[in-house]
């Protein structure tokens, strides 16, 4: 429309009588090109403009399409080994335990979709070569005297679409975490579906690419706090000066170890807050402090014969209880320098007559306590210039009421090397002591049993 105003506008103007014309000045002789008139160089900006608003649109819909899905990860692969006395009586339950192995450590992908400004998606898909080679209960009948059998998962199975019998060879496909994010403000952001329960520093920044050990430490291997939730959160951050003041509040099914569902109709509430002064410069810190409490039980059910032959469903609950967890955490990057701190403790108290049962060291049927459990960890890392290398020291306490023992202890170091941008080479060797410091003479005889060596060595990549 505004080429056909031009172009009339242009002719009206050419079209126009002229009265007073002078007579034409012939061109010199070396002139090719007559010099435009007045609406051919309104015409000619008219499209350019449009060109370049043409342009423009283009660029910004190509924009738009990369940032609708993305896929990336990470994956990380090495050898490790674990040194434990064959008599432990957590030994059966680790597996390829005084043996030397190759191994798939993580392998994940995640997919990002942002299809507005406003929404996003975010799922993270971890592949795993479990549940093949760990121990389970064997389905024959153990010899006189044993009180039950292990064997290993097996690690292939027939494939049903194959006539001939092929085997097929893998694992578990877990979701890690699948949630839709409504991020137009951000002071109130509002998260559905599977997260990661937010607390401390590696519960959050948990993929192997961006931790520093090796190994997890016991704090967040032993799950006091929920590893991930499904509900609805909310959170948000806003700055006071140089800090980031953030929070969030979420409500779950709960601690989610046996389904991602709950049996029952008491959810899960807890939250975090976190004050960050991440500016660059010599020293940057985090500080935050985490909650958490929810109903744990399991769900039976029992069929019988009723009256009259006929059938009876009685669904209940062998074991429940209540948790309360509490934890504090602190970063720190001093230079190259990276000190990370966490702490927390959990109350679990059982309902009357439903706790679970254990296999204790003296005494069969005997039932875990209500309790107390505490636990923290440090670790500090220097990184230096030669290599690229980091060093790094850590260790840790977690004390519970075991069967066999009531504390750990573990020390550890390792060393860092970072080959480039996206490949990293990391290597820990950590030695776990367990004791019994209020226990019986039997529980601290039995406890050196279980103290456990391991060294291992991963070579990462994200992508």
């Amino acid at each position: 429309m505004l080429l056909l105003t031009s172009l009339a506008h242009a002719q009206a103007a050419e079209s126009a009588p002229v009265t007073a014309a002078p007579p034409a000045i012939p061109a010199p002789a070396g002139e090719v090109r007559p010099q435009p008139t007045a609406a051919e160089k309104r015409l000619a900006d008219l499209e350019e403009r449009l060109a370049a608003v043409e342009s423009a649109q283009s660029t910004a819909d190509k924009d738009d399409s990369k940032n609708l899905f993305r896929i990336y990860g990470f994956t990380d692969m090495g050898v490790q080994r674990t040194w434990i006395s064959e008599t432990s009586l957590i030994a059966p339950y680790l597996a390829s335990s005084n043996a030397t192995n190759f191994v798939v450590g993580n392998l994940n992908l995640y997919l990002d979709a942002q299809p507005s400004k406003d929404w996003r998606f975010l799922g993270e898909v971890h592949f795993s070569n479990a549940p093949g080679g760990s121990p389970e209960q064997s389905n024959t009948s153990p010899p006189a005297g044993v009180l039950a059998r292990l064997t290993e998962r097996q690690y292939g199975h027939p494939d049903p679409a194959q006539p001939d019998g092929t085997y097929v060879f893998g694992g578990l496909v877990s979701i890690e975490r699948a949630h839709l994010d409504w991020t137009h403000f951000s002071f109130l952001k509002v998260r559905v579906g599977q997260f990661f329960t937010p607390f401390g520093v590696y519960n959050v920044d948990h993929g192997t690419p961006v931790v520093i050990t090796t190994k997890v430490p016991f704090f967040i291997s032993s799950r006091m706090f929920p590893t991930r939730q499904t509900g609805v959160m909310i959170h948000g951050s806003t700055f006071a000066g140089p800090w980031e003041l953030g929070y969030s509040a979420y409500v779950s099914n709960g601690r989610t170890d046996l389904a991602p569902i709950t049996f029952e109709d008491d959810r899960g509430f807890g939250g975090r807050i976190s004050a960050a002064n991440e500016q660059s410069g010599a020293l940057s810190m985090k500080f935050g402090a985490s909650f958490y409490t929810g109903r744990v039980s399991d769900e039976v059910v029992d069929i019988t014969l009723g009256p009259g032959g006929s059938l009876v469903a009685n669904g209940h609950s062998t074991y429940a209880f209540r948790e309360s967890i509490g934890g504090v955490d602190a970063s720190f990057d001093v230079g190259a320098t990276r000190v990370r701190l966490e702490a927390a403790v959990a109350r679990k108290v059982y309902d009357p007559g439903a706790r679970e049962p254990v296999l204790a060291t003296f005494a069969l049927n005997a039932t875990t306590p209500n309790s107390w459990t505490t636990s923290a960890y440090a670790i500090v890392a220097h990184r230096l210039s030669f290599l690229n290398m980091e060093p790094y020291v850590t260790g840790s306490f977690h004390r519970t009421p075991w069967s066999f023992a009531d504390t750990l202890f573990e020390l550890g170091g390792g060393l860092n090397f970072y080959i480039t941008s996206s490949v990293t080479f990391r290597s820990q060797v950590s030695r776990a002591w367990f004791a019994s410091i209020a226990g019986t003479a039997d529980t601290e005889k039995i406890a050196p049993e279980q103290d456990v060596t391991t060294a291992m060595s991963r070579l990462i990549m994200s992508f």
